[in-house]
Formats: C-alpha cells, sequence, structure tokens
C-alpha cells in the first residue's frame, strides 16, 4: 500500500509550470515538483530569479527545468507562457498558480492602481494562466491547483483586496472543476496561512507574538508546508479529490 502511494507521487515523465516560482513559496513548490521528477517551468516576472532558481533545482535533482519571463497579469504573456512550455518541454500536465501580490493597505488609503496590481496577479493571473493552459490540459488530463489564503476570511485588515482576490479563486476553483471534470481534468487550491518568506519576514518579526496566537499548531508556516500539500493535490495520489480547498494553515483560529 505504500508502494502504491509513493508510486502516486512519481511525476517523472509530467511537465509542471508553476507561476511566481522564482522565489518564496512558490520555488519550493517547484523544487518539490523537480525532485518529484517532473520537468518544470520556473515562470516568474523576475527573470533573473527565475533562471537562479532553474538552474540550482535542475543541478540539484536531475530534471530538465525551463525558466520563462511572464506577467501573469497580462494575457498574451500567460498564453505565451503555456506555448512556450509545450514547444520546448513537449506538453503540460499541471499548472500551479502561486503568483499573488499581497501587501498591506487600508482599503480606505488604497487607489485603484493598487487594486488592479493586486487583482491582475492574483487573480487574474489565475485565469489568464488556466484558460491559456486548458487545452493542453484537457489533452492530458491535467491539473490545475490554484491558491487562496486565509486572508479570504475577511480577518485581516489591510487585505481587503487581497483577500478579496483570494476569495474569488475559491469560488473559481468550484465551479472550473464541475466545468472540466467531465474532461478528466482537476482542479483544486490550497489555503495557505502565515509562511516564512523573504517577502513576509519583517511582517512575522513584527507581529510574531500575534500570530503565534492565531495558529493552533503554535508555528508559522515553511514553504515547504505548502508545497507538500500542492504536490499531494496534483498527483494521483489525489485522483477523486476535485473543486476543493485544502486549509494549510496550522489551525489558523483568529476571529
Amino acid at each position: 500500500m505504500l508502494e502504491a502511494f509513493e508510486d502516486a507521487l512519481d511525476f517523472s515523465g509530467q511537465v509542471v509550470c508553476v507561476t511566481g516560482s522564482g522565489r518564496g513559496i512558490g520555488e519550493t513548490v517547484a523544487a518539490s515538483f523537480a525532485e518529484a521528477g517532473a520537468a518544470v517551468v520556473v515562470a516568474d516576472v523576475d527573470v533573473d530569479a527565475a533562471e537562479e532558481t532553474a538552474e540550482t533545482i535542475g543541478s540539484e535533482y536531475g530534471t530538465e527545468t525551463l525558466p520563462v519571463e511572464v506577467d501573469v497579469s497580462d494575457y498574451d504573456e500567460a498564453r505565451a507562457l503555456v506555448e512556450t512550455a509545450v514547444a520546448e518541454l513537449g506538453g503540460l500536465d499541471v499548472l500551479v498558480n502561486n503568483a499573488g501580490v499581497a501587501g498591506a493597505r487600508r482599503f480606505r488609503e488604497s487607489d485603484p492602481e493598487d487594486w488592479d496590481r493586486k487583482i491582475g496577479v492574483s487573480l487574474y493571473g489565475t485565469l489568464n494562466c488556466t484558460h491559456a493552459a486548458l487545452p493542453e490540459l484537457v489533452d492530458r488530463s491535467g491539473v490545475v491547483i490554484n491558491y487562496a489564503s486565509s486572508s479570504y476570511r475577511g480577518n485581516d485588515p489591510g487585505l481587503a483586496v487581497y483577500g478579496a482576490a483570494k476569495a474569488a479563486n475559491r469560488s473559481f476553483t468550484k465551479t472550473l472543476a464541475t466545468e472540466v471534470g467531465g474532461d478528466g481534468v482537476r482542479v483544486n487550491c490550497v489555503c495557505p496561512g502565515t509562511v516564512h518568506t523573504p517577502a513576509t519576514e519583517a511582517f512575522v518579526e513584527q507581529y510574531a507574538d500575534e500570530l503565534l496566537d492565531a495558529y493552533a499548531l503554535d508555528r508559522i508556516g515553511d514553504p515547504a508546508d505548502v508545497a507538500s500539500a500542492v504536490v499531494f493535490l496534483a498527483s494521483d495520489a489525489a485522483e477523486w479529490i476535485t473543486g476543493e480547498t485544502l486549509h494549510v494553515d496550522g489551525g489558523y483560529l483568529r476571529r
């Protein structure tokens, strides 16, 4: 039984695209798929970070990697990302819509430009990349993994716009799963709590005590916590799971 489960987590021969994977959670997700045998598209708006990550994980795990510069908020760039993955690596089996833009800012102090950037990456990035990838994913009975956030609950002042985008991703996941399930495509969502990354370092340090009080497991998350959930949901071990949101948040308790 254990051997069968391990086999289900083998991505050899598959192509996985992870957006926003030049650093942070996305970097660890990309590395985890490479460790599981996949060829990995490291997609990021920061091409230098994408190239560095692709080189590092390719060297460490001996798998093929492809760095691609992309702004996922632009549909034409999202489509070019998919076309490049197919042309260079032969197809696309898993799309991980990891890219997102947060940044705490109370709503009445924000402006439409701020909204456009957060929604453009965190929501439209998901829509753009998924729409561009679906024809290939249908052909290969592929998988889409989207991202929500504990902020979708509306408990985090300063994250109203970001939380709204992530709530929309949850709804999109559920509806799309019903639309494409008959084509053999699974669509699921992970919902991380606060995770240690370079982007959250200052925030975590400033609010460490309050944050720890909000988590039943009494610790902040690590990128590997999220990566493990993403790999599981994308694998054959989860082949009868679709339309679901998996909370990876250490028992988030904040009210």
